[in-house]
């Protein structure tokens, strides 16, 4: 597991506080919101017209 603040890893469970930084850590696993990135302009572009789900079916054909 990482520590939120410095991103050092750190092995043991148990750990209340990161090592390199001072930090509490954390005993929740990040949610998805936490780790995911921002949408990028055309992903947001495309869902704010309603056009992502024709967008992913070209994309889909476009693959096979």
């Amino acid at each position: 597991m990482k520590c939120s603040t410095c991103s050092t890893e750190y092995s043991n469970p148990n750990q209340v506080i990161c090592e390199y930084c001072g930090s509490e850590l954390s005993k929740n696993e990040p949610t998805q919101t936490q780790t995911k990135m921002p949408p990028s302009k055309i992903d947001q572009f495309l869902e704010d017209t309603g056009l992502k789900g024709l967008y992913q079916k070209i994309k889909k054909s476009l693959k096979e």
